[in-house]
């Protein structure tokens, strides 16, 4: 028991990890559903002043998620997980990305920019990448960054 004792300290398990990561996302999860959504009925150019105005509210709490995500202290495990891992936050940040890309192209009026950043975040493999390491919050549909 000692010895399950020592070899527990120092780093955290990725139970530990997985655990805390999907209450970060879960926790965005609410926090996206509750800012209410743009209304898609007007023409074009309201439709993008909308949608900026929810990408403003949006976005520093995708922005939150990524930076908590990254602040969490990594398990240490094998090679195999650890590589996982990293490509899971390396997609990650790259979301962040997409995500401030659509808010600018919104925000200009970029009809374009807009359809291209929302085509990165659809083909953006940072869903499969959580679910294969177990981030079940992370993972779902629906979830922000992740």
């Amino acid at each position: 028991m000692l010895a399950a004792l020592v070899a527990g300290c120092g780093a955290d398990t990725k139970g530990d990890f997985v655990a805390r990561a999907n209450a970060i996302c879960a926790s965005t999860v609410r926090e996206t559903r509750s800012i209410a959504p743009p209304s898609f009925t007007h023409s074009k150019a309201q439709q993008l002043r909308a949608l900026a105005g929810y990408l403003a509210s949006v976005l520093p709490v995708v922005q939150s998620e990524a930076t908590q995500l990254h602040a969490l202290r990594r398990p240490t495990e094998v090679a195999h997980d650890r590589a996982a891992l990293a490509r899971y936050l390396s997609a990650v940040t790259q979301v962040l990305g997409d995500y401030r890309e659509l808010a600018a192209a919104a925000k200009r009026g970029d009809a374009r920019g807009v359809a291209s950043a929302e085509a990165a975040l659809r083909a953006s493999p940072v869903t499969s990448l959580a679910a294969a390491y177990g981030l079940r919050s992370c993972g779902s549909p629906g979830a922000t960054v992740a």
